[in-house]
């Protein structure tokens, strides 16, 4: 328990984290973003962590600061893989960057460049520092390379590794989240190992007790679990309970009968204290 809790504060604190890959300006795009405040607002989360966040260079358009806005939440985006993109019916200069909502003010943010590749360049790590309650949450946005197997094997692996090692160096908050579109199962040979010694990474999805899960469906049907909210058990330092763990985001609106995104959002409650 932090300084700032008082002794007689027992009570746990509820902590709704969702991770969401907002699929930039595709689809039916200004349907999508309705869609997906409507959504968002019913979530009543404490903090999104947001990928494929488009956004024109002229900022026209911006997807995150659109929802911020009508979620009246606190935002930090780290602007990453500029490049043209089709939108309205023209090319435009744009960013499909990362994200981070969150209903308290976000006390410190930062962007981290990972290892990249020529066919798959300008990925980061958005790291937002918050404080709920008293605790201090450190939570890491990401959206790992896209590259099938076995390109993005290692390339997926190292950017994970980069990402780890500097949160290893910064200083320890309560609760440790690293949240996003890894493009990559648990039990995938990018993930697998760093779910044992040093870093020992949780699914916090599955301690919560979620079932299986399908967070993308591959255009001949396969379902893949992609999208994760992981528990860095080794720069927490407290232990925290699960509440829930649900599927959302994955519903048509109506009238307009648009889905918010190709992706299933992940939410998941923790309890600290």
């Amino acid at each position: 328990m932090t300084a700032e809790q008082t002794a007689t504060d027992t009570s746990p604190t509820r902590l709704k984290v969702v991770t969401f890959n907002t699929w930039k300006c595709d689809g039916e795009y200004a349907m999508r973003l309705e869609a997906m405040c409507e959504q968002m607002k019913a979530l009543d989360a404490d903090v999104f962590a947001l990928q494929e966040c488009f956004a024109t260079l002229d900022g026209s358009t911006d997807t995150a600061r659109f929802l911020a806005h009508h979620l009246g939440m606190h935002l930090h985006t780290a602007p990453a893989r500029r490049k043209p993109r089709w939108f309205q019916g023209g090319w435009v200069d744009s960013f499909s960057s990362l994200a981070v909502l969150s209903r308290e003010p976000i006390r410190s943010g930062e962007a981290l460049e990972l290892p990249s590749s020529v066919t798959d360049g300008g990925r980061v790590a958005n790291f937002c520092s918050m404080e709920v309650a008293g605790w201090s949450v450190l939570l890491v946005n990401v959206h790992l390379s896209h590259l099938p197997h076995p390109d993005g094997d290692p390339l997926r692996t190292e950017q994970l590794r980069t990402l780890l090692n500097r949160l290893g160096q910064m200083p320890r908050h309560d609760l440790s989240l690293v949240c996003g579109d890894f493009n990559a199962s648990m039990d995938s040979p990018e993930l697998a190992p760093f779910m044992t010694h040093p870093w020992g990474l949780l699914d916090a999805f599955a301690q919560s007790g979620g079932a299986e899960k399908f967070t993308f469906f591959a255009p001949g049907g396969q379902g893949l679990n992609l999208d994760h909210i992981l528990c860095v058990p080794s720069c927490s330092r407290v232990s925290v309970s699960y509440r829930e763990a649900v599927m959302v985001l994955n519903t048509a609106t109506t009238p307009w009968g648009a889905m918010p995104s190709d992706h299933s959002g992940v939410s998941v409650t923790f309890a600290l204290g």
